[in-house]
């Protein structure tokens, strides 16, 4: 494991109010943060789901999604980060973008209760961005589509769920109880983002 930060990996706000704004990073090593092309197209399907919501970002590493969201209008944004260093960085990239009134840094396990105490209600957008040796692990895969299924409870009808996963979902099951979906986005072959959506009583889903 690398110390310091990695200038060949900087993550940075690509769109909104903070858009350029780099964010302080760890080594690509410890933290594995979305390519600005794969969070555009994640942030596209999101359109229209982001500016005024609550969104809560599990396994949020230094920021990259949820803050994000916060550049684009969310109106309250919890990130949960366990590593102590990473959340430190987290929390200096938020006082960087002054968005403290927006954005709160929580330092918990992303399987824990601590998402379901800390999320923001409403709450319209999950990210779970797990480490890629969890989702390939069948016990630990498990684990994370039983918290996005805790989770997705909590969401508004409407409301989505993104789940990033290193497996092609046709050799795994990736369903999440309580959600339609997968809707499948691949990524560089073995690379996916999973998006997932919390149906009204009709079965139909807030455009």
């Amino acid at each position: 494991m690398h110390s310091g930060t990695d200038p060949a990996y900087m993550p940075r706000i690509i769109a909104g109010l903070h858009r350029s704004r780099t964010l302080e990073s760890v080594s690509s090593e410890i933290t594995r943060p979305y390519t600005d092309r794969v969070k555009e197209s994640v942030f596209n399907i999101l359109r229209g789901h982001i500016e005024g919501s609550g969104v809560l970002d599990a396994f949020a590493g230094v920021g990259t999604m949820g803050l994000e969201a916060v550049s684009r209008g969310a109106s309250h944004v919890v990130l949960i980060e366990q590593d102590v260093r990473v959340h430190s960085m987290l929390t200096r990239n938020i006082e960087l973008l002054g968005c403290a009134d927006m954005a709160e840094a929580v330092r918990g396990d992303a399987l824990s209760s601590t998402p379901v105490l800390r999320a923001p209600r409403p709450l319209h957008v999950v990210f779970l961005d797990p480490p890629y040796s969890m989702m390939r692990d069948d016990r630990l895969r498990t684990l994370v589509l039983e918290q996005a299924a805790v989770l997705g409870a909590l969401l508004e009808t409407g409301g989505w769920l993104v789940l990033r996963s290193p497996l092609n979902p046709s050799r795994v099951d990736h369903l999440v109880d309580g959600l339609s979906g997968p809707e499948v986005r691949m990524y560089q072959k073995q690379h996916a983002v999973l998006f997932y959506t919390r149906e009204d009583s009709e079965g139909e889903v807030d455009a």
